[in-house]
């Protein structure tokens, strides 16, 4: 017998998160990177001197989350911290050269991962709108924002 939650959102969505996190953290592995590091890369290749409070306002992280990850991150030569001539209680963060050699090969890395997503959702037999299910999964994702934050 089948439970009345058995084809809930929450349940897929969390078991999908999870099981595309383990397989993509296993290739990421494979460059000294893991699932919990290299959104930073990007995020900070992207936006250079961006501060630690800008990055963790900007992508739902909490502080303390960011801090533990820069950290990380700086200890193992990927990114600098500065601190911000303009504020100087806060940090501005770069990437070093390795930071910036690495960038690409996370790309590809995504890029390969993300292909392999669609083609295996495709091979459902459905149409698939990949714009259209990015734009429910950011819907989703701010469903429960404090109003104040949106």
């Amino acid at each position: 017998m089948q439970g009345a939650r058995e084809n809930s959102i929450h349940k897929w969505l969390i078991i999908a998160s999870r099981q595309v996190s383990l397989h993509l953290d296993q290739r990421l592995a494979t460059i000294g990177m893991s699932v919990s590091q290299y959104f930073y890369i990007l995020k900070i290749h992207d936006n250079p001197g961006l501060t630690q409070k800008a990055l963790g306002e900007s992508e739902f992280i909490d502080q303390s989350n960011v801090t533990r990850a820069i950290k990380q991150l700086i200890v193992q030569g990927f990114v600098k911290r500065h601190q911000n001539p303009d504020d100087k209680r806060a940090y501005q963060l770069t990437l070093t050269e390795k930071g910036t050699t690495i960038y690409p090969q996370i790309l590809q890395i995504l890029d390969t991962e993300e292909a392999e997503l669609v083609k295996g959702i495709e091979a459902q037999g459905s149409s698939f709108n990949q714009k259209a299910f990015v734009d429910a999964l950011q819907t989703m994702s701010r469903l429960h924002e404090e109003p104040n934050k949106k």
